[in-house]
């Protein structure tokens, strides 16, 4: 049987970069050379059966990475009779999932669209690779269609967003809505300067009636900023800048290629769902070691459901997250109600942001608080 291999190769160009004086020294080579005695050994490879495997047929797609202009795009708010998306590029669903989102958008009188790819079961994905990045393109040049939410989270993401045309969006812009895996159109949307929404997903709404009612307001008009109660873990100060970020796994995984999350001067929110805290530690340190949390103005806390402080004997998750920050600054609102708590635990909202648009946070010893100034 002919196999074919595609290979992607990426060239990183690495920018000079200061590192601060409290992070550890990168590894320096020793001054002297060093010799090292090494003993190979045979190893007889074994006869593996693949007659049962076929790889599968996936058309070559190329790949352009363009720098964008710095622009600053903003979808229209939705109105009555106006037609609403609902794709999926990450995991699976079944059609009965969706019955109670779609009988909120039309009641918000809405109409609503499914992507070719839905319901088309391959793996775990909603549909080979192909099925998904054509259908959700189909969304994206759909000029009918105002607003695209996705059907859930789970992985794959990352495998579409590299071969999608985003052009049209620049001349009819639509909501992306969606959170967890979704985090990935986030971040290269709000990289080319269109505002997306980190909200609830099409089969994530049931019975969440203040998310829910949050996500209208942020479709249908302005969702407000949200407020706290300053914690022990705020961090008091203020700071401007554009809101970017989401799922702290997909910022973490996208570093290092063309679509690593662009932070100069921004408000980083992160959140995420049954990560170890040495696994939250590894990924702030890649940040810090980058130099991304260099760039950051402010951090914004969301939910971190089922994250356990004492397994592995690690650091709490405010400790890990001030070890990164160090003397640096600037505010931390801690803990919004934004992320995986009602998916897992229906025990919390998940509030509608406004990614890649300004807000200016403030925190003091009263009241944490952050609100749009765009």
């Amino acid at each position: 049987m002919k196999r074919t291999i595609l290979l992607f190769t990426i060239i990183a160009l690495a920018a000079g970069m200061a590192v601060p004086a409290a992070a550890m020294r990168p590894y320096k080579a020793p001054s002297q050379p060093v010799t090292v005695q090494i003993d190979t050994v045979s190893i007889e490879t074994p006869q593996v059966d693949t007659t049962f495997a076929e790889l599968p047929q996936v058309d070559t797609v190329e790949i352009e990475v363009v720098e964008p202009e710095p622009v600053d795009i903003r979808p229209a708010p939705l109105k009555p009779g106006d037609c609403i998306g609902i794709f999926g590029i990450s995991n699976y669903i079944d059609s009965t999932a969706l019955l109670y989102g779609v009988s909120v958008f039309e009641n918000w009188g809405l109409r609503v669209k499914f992507a070719d790819n839905l319901f088309k079961k391959n793996g775990r994905y909603d549909g080979t690779l192909q099925e998904r990045i054509k259908a959700t393109q189909a969304m994206i040049d759909d000029p009918d269609i105002k607003a695209m939410i996705s059907t859930r989270g789970g992985y794959g993401a990352a495998q579409v967003i590299p071969f999608l045309d985003y052009s049209p969006l620049f001349e009819n812009p639509k909501w992306i809505i969606g959170y967890s895996d979704v985090t990935a159109l986030h971040m290269v949307l709000n990289n080319m300067g269109i505002e997306t929404v980190h909200g609830p997903m099409a089969t994530r709404m049931e019975g969440d009636t203040t998310s829910v009612a949050f996500l209208h307001d942020a479709l249908f008009g302005d969702a407000p900023g949200l407020s706290i109660t300053t914690n022990f873990y705020c961090r008091e100060g203020e700071a401007t800048g554009k809101l970017v970020g989401g799922n702290l796994s997909l910022i973490y995984s996208l570093q290092g290629t063309p679509m690593a999350l662009d932070m100069k001067d921004a408000i980083l929110f992160i959140e995420d769902v049954g990560e170890d805290s040495y696994a939250i530690d590894r990924m702030m340190q890649n940040l810090l070691l980058s130099g991304k949390l260099d760039e950051i103005a402010g951090i914004i806390v969301g939910q971190f459901t089922d994250f356990d402080d004492y397994k592995g004997q690690d650091l709490s998750l405010p400790g890990i997250i001030y070890s990164k920050i160090g003397n640096r600054q600037i505010p931390i609102m801690y803990q919004i109600d934004a992320g995986h708590e009602w998916n897992v635990h229906k025990s919390a909202p998940n509030y509608s942001l406004y990614l890649g648009r300004r807000i200016h946070l403030k925190v003091d010893q009263n009241v944490a608080y952050f609100e749009y100034v765009d």
